[in-house]
């Protein structure tokens, strides 16, 4: 069995084993009853795989050689973790085959892009601000419009409270997840939070135009760590070439790779035919 210690952004080093039958077990019973979310069953494939911390980073409440809590940790080291994982379990490695469609409204072709898991993610580690903020328990701040935005760094519990949000404010989804990550907003009371996000607060705390809440998005960026997981693919019908990006999907990323025969024919980063 494989064994390594897997990086993360926020400067922790965690140990991980490959992958066992079991836990593809675990997917494949969560696929079938439809019942998990995604996201929840990869936090619980990741947390069956980790057997502690060699270096604790910004979790205070870690030890060396303890317990992982996931749920409590951020979300940029849980995707680093589950894309380490996704390395060490399989032969293929970094090379992560997904099936696309152009979305060229005159072209629609189906095909197969490989895309290299260490060369084709931007890495971004912790900001030094956040790793200090986080690490005395304080969330950061920013203004935006006149209001002082105090708000914490993703975490991987958040995805399970803003669905808490969504089934709470069903319609107002772009507001729930601006709000999953505010801590408190100043001069605003935290029940007139999410009026105020979506613009159905009065007076002088109405709401937020849209630039705003880009600004807010923004600010939630930059103090992150994590992976870009944007990437860039291009069409490879001779009469097409579109080139566009995706953000790369995930439902795949622990399943065994396809035939080895068909993935000789699919070049790291590049489709897998012209027509």
């Amino acid at each position: 069995m494989r064994r390594q210690n897997i990086p993360l952004p926020s400067g922790a080093i965690v140990a991980m084993r490959q992958l066992m039958v079991k836990e593809e077990n675990h997917l494949a019973s969560a696929s079938r009853s439809r019942r998990a979310a995604q996201d929840k069953v990869l936090v619980e494939i990741v947390s069956m795989c980790s057997e502690g911390f060699v270096e604790t980073g910004p979790y205070s409440w870690a030890a060396i050689g303890g317990e992982i809590k996931w749920k409590d940790m951020l979300a940029g080291d849980m995707l680093a973790a589950m894309l380490g994982l996704r390395k060490l379990s399989y032969r293929e490695g970094a090379q992560y085959d997904i099936n696309i469609k152009c979305p060229s409204r005159v072209c629609n072709h189906k095909f197969t892009w490989a895309v290299n898991l260490d060369t084709d993610l931007a890495l971004k580690t912790i900001p030094k601000p956040s790793f200090d903020a986080f690490l005395a328990g304080k969330p950061m701040s920013v203004e935006i419009a006149g209001q002082m935005v105090h708000f914490n760094l993703q975490m991987v519990k958040d995805a399970e409270f803003q669905e808490k949000l969504e089934r709470q404010f069903p319609g107002r989804e772009m507001a729930c997840s601006l709000r999953t990550r505010i801590a408190k907003v100043d001069g605003i009371d935290s029940k007139d939070l999410m009026n105020w996000l979506d613009g159905l607060g009065k007076g002088p705390h109405e709401g937020l135009t849209s630039d705003e809440a880009e600004d807010l998005r923004a600010a939630f960026v930059e103090a992150d760590c994590g992976i870009d997981t944007e990437v860039e693919i291009e069409c490879p019908r001779s009469l097409c070439r579109n080139v566009f990006a995706i953000d790369l999907p995930f439902d795949g990323i622990f399943s065994p790779g396809r035939a080895q025969a068909k993935r000789k024919e699919i070049r790291s980063g590049a489709p897998q035919s012209e027509d």
